[in-house]
């Protein structure tokens, strides 16, 4: 079972996810991402503190709304990944892909930093 609470700080959607991106997972990630790019809520910080395991859909739908939300002139950063989820990345050949932070509030500033620059 996957629960994903959404939270707003400013500009920033915060999505912290909690459970397993299996296939059941991977539709209520997908459906979540994609309620912010319809909303125009561009500037995503996904917390992934919460979960174990992603499968390669997971990570997929992740590239996806990555790509979709910079069309749109935002970003997905990730914050809280585990020692797993940092190899499954780098394995993956996809760890240079996304902006990742050890703490939500550090990804949320991220974008501060990135407006400033």
């Amino acid at each position: 079972m996957i629960s994903v609470e959404r939270l707003e700080s400013g500009a920033v959607t915060v999505l912290r996810v909690h459970g397993d991106v299996n296939e059941e997972g991977v539709n209520a990630l997908r459906l979540a991402l994609m309620a912010c790019l319809e909303e125009g809520r561009t500037n995503v910080v996904l917390n992934v503190a919460g979960v174990a395991f992603v499968s390669y859909m997971g990570v997929g739908v992740l590239v996806e709304r990555l790509g979709q939300l910079q069309v749109a002139k935002g970003d997905l950063k990730l914050a809280c990944m585990s020692v797993y989820m940092r190899r499954l990345l780098r394995l993956m050949g996809l760890s240079h892909v996304f902006n990742t932070y050890e703490t939500e509030l550090q990804a949320i500033q991220g974008y501060t930093k990135q407006a400033a620059a």
